[in-house]
């Protein structure tokens, strides 16, 4: 990998991040791409991609058995509607918070369906006949819940992937997300006394009666309260609470990497500095030292500060803002360059030299820049050939 960068032209001893999704392969502690880059070029700090962080986390909280039930129905009903519903896609937030919002929207369409499909002599009526069955309380009110928790993750999801994004800004968004969910928590009587009027809305719709489930002696498989709780206050410890307190944790865990990093950088934008913020500077400092030679107004971002920021007064500082200006926040855009391959490498055409799928690929990717016949007539004219061709 150092040689390919080299070849492209690049100075790696300029490289001072870098950034990837969590396969281990890349991410790895001890033999993933991170760690390899790292032992040559200490100072390329690896990023794991926000967006993929987020999708994580919510990935990793769905795993409470009535949200990922909810999900899984969701997602394998496939019966035809007066709207396309969307299925939920496990990279995209919009189609997740979209194929939730439209399966609210249409669930009385959903239901008719279902049971006139029932009744078919095929098949299909099995599958809708467990659909319909596996509509109750405790699916109607996680539906509920998955919209309100998928509806915070969907902006913050969509600022992510701006190309003008930085670290700082990246962080902030997440800590804004993390405390209107505390919020939430802190007001989880009211806010899912909400929830629980829109489900029960719903329940008229399929003629259930909202109920809660059977409380045993022992229950290893779901939630199974002691106190006698009634059929609101039993879905919101049961399911509220615990998803909610699950995607803030996992939130907190999987952006506290970012945190460590920006601990430093943030000395630049503070006003006032604190004996804390002067050790974590310091920190930096001593981090970037082999790479440093021994403003009136708060900007917002990074790239604002760097705009600011005379090179010629304040060399040093101005080197730290560009490095936090490069620090990857995602890893979408490079990521989308795989769509490409579909279109290049076909079952048709599996076999081909890497000089010629890079270049197909490069031609594929960056079409917007123009090819000059000429001069790639005068290329090939170089390269010789098997054939003599006489004009």
């Amino acid at each position: 990998m150092k040689y390919s960068l080299i070849s492209c032209g690049i100075n790696c001893d300029f490289l001072f991040g870098q950034g990837y999704d969590g396969a281990s392969n890349m991410s790895g502690q001890y033999k993933g791409v991170q760690s390899i880059i790292k032992e040559q070029y200490p100072h390329a700090i690896y990023v794991h991609c926000a967006a993929h962080s987020l999708n994580l986390a919510i990935s990793t909280a769905s795993e409470i058995q009535s949200i990922r039930n909810c999900l899984e129905i969701i997602e394998n009903d496939e019966e035809p509607k007066v709207k396309t519903l969307k299925r939920l896609c496990a990279t995209r937030w919009v189609q997740r918070y979209d194929a939730v919002s439209d399966f609210i929207q249409l669930f009385s369409y959903v239901v008719d369906s279902l049971d006139i499909i029932k009744d078919w002599n095929d098949t299909t009526a099995t599958d809708a006949s467990l659909f319909l069955k596996s509509i109750d309380t405790e699916f109607l009110i996680s539906l509920q819940v998955v919209k309100l928790v998928f509806s915070f993750g969907l902006p913050l999801c969509k600022l992510l992937q701006k190309e003008q994004m930085d670290l700082k800004l990246a962080v902030s968004l997440a800590k804004d997300i993390i405390g209107s969910l505390e919020e939430i928590r802190r007001n989880c009587d009211s806010e899912f006394n909400k929830l629980f009027l829109e489900a029960k809305e719903m329940s008229e719709v399929v003629g259930i009666e909202m109920c809660m489930k059977r409380i045993t002696n022992r229950q290893k498989h779901r939630p199974n309260p002691n106190t006698h709780l009634n059929i609101e206050d039993f879905y919101k410890v049961t399911v509220f609470i615990p998803y909610l307190d699950y995607f803030i944790n996992q939130l907190q865990e999987r952006f506290l990497s970012h945190s460590e990093i920006f601990e430093g950088f943030q000395c630049l934008f503070s006003a006032e500095i604190s004996s804390t913020d002067e050790i974590s500077f310091k920190k930096l400092i001593n981090f970037y030292s082999t790479k440093l030679d021994v403003v009136n107004s708060n900007p917002k971002t990074g790239i604002e500060a760097l705009k600011l920021c005379n090179m010629d007064i304040y060399p040093n500082i101005h080197f730290l803002l560009k490095i936090l200006c490069t620090l990857p926040v995602f890893t979408s855009t490079p990521e989308r360059t795989f769509s490409s391959l579909k279109k290049i490498k076909t079952y048709l055409r599996n076999s081909m030299t890497e000089d010629r799928l890079n270049g197909l690929s490069l031609l594929a990717i960056h079409n917007d820049i123009e090819v000059e016949h000429d001069e790639i007539l005068d290329i090939l004219a170089r390269k010789p050939r098997k054939l003599e061709i006489l004009l």
